[in-house]
């Protein structure tokens, strides 16, 4: 959801008047455990098919992501919109290593979406990432469940943690945007 929050905070801030420009002004520090831990997560999501030792090395490869994660976020403890982005991270993190190193999605939840060609994949334990929500999931309330169908261009499951991720990073982002031409973003200064 990281993606469509980064599209949404800019059509919202560009809408507001704030300028583009004033995402530069973002201080991350050591930007690139966050890059690392990008790297790590499209890895296991697109080369799992091409190398079966991903797929056997999955939950390490997948802990290593999560690990770049809050290594990049002690880095950058001192901005609040990123300790909103590492309590969903966090909880991601619990839910998916109380499953065994993978997300667990509702098939319910992809097919209110309308995702009905993601279901076969969950069923057939082939993705390295994701597994099908099943009676014996813990904290089944973190994981996948909530869903976004269309009308919105990219309907999807999600979890409460991405949720917080897609909210940090809108306010931070907005924030930034709105900051450059001086207008006080209420929900975020008041």
């Amino acid at each position: 959801m990281i993606f469509d929050s980064l599209g949404i905070s800019l059509i919202y801030g560009l809408i507001r008047g704030g300028k583009i420009s004033g995402i530069a002004d973002i201080d991350i520090k050591k930007p690139v455990f966050f890059i690392l831990g990008f790297l790590f997560e499209f890895g296991l999501l697109n080369l799992s098919d091409r190398f079966p030792v991903i797929m056997s090395y999955r939950a390490f490869i997948h802990f290593l992501d999560y690990l770049m994660l809050f290594i990049g976020l002690w880095y950058n403890r001192h901005n609040r919109y990123m300790m909103i982005i590492g309590f969903g991270i966090f909880l991601n993190f619990i839910v998916i290593f109380a499953n065994g190193g993978r997300m667990p999605v509702s098939i319910d939840a992809l097919k209110a979406a309308g995702l009905y060609h993601l279901i076969p994949g969950l069923l057939s334990d082939g993705i390295a990432t994701h597994q099908a929500l099943t009676a014996s999931t813990r904290l089944k309330f973190l994981s996948d469940v909530l869903f976004l169908p269309k009308p919105y261009p990219l309907p999807k499951a999600f979890s409460i943690g991405d949720l917080l991720i897609f909210t940090g990073t809108f306010l931070m982002v907005t924030n930034a945007m709105l900051k450059k031409t001086g207008k006080k973003y209420k929900e975020v200064e008041g």
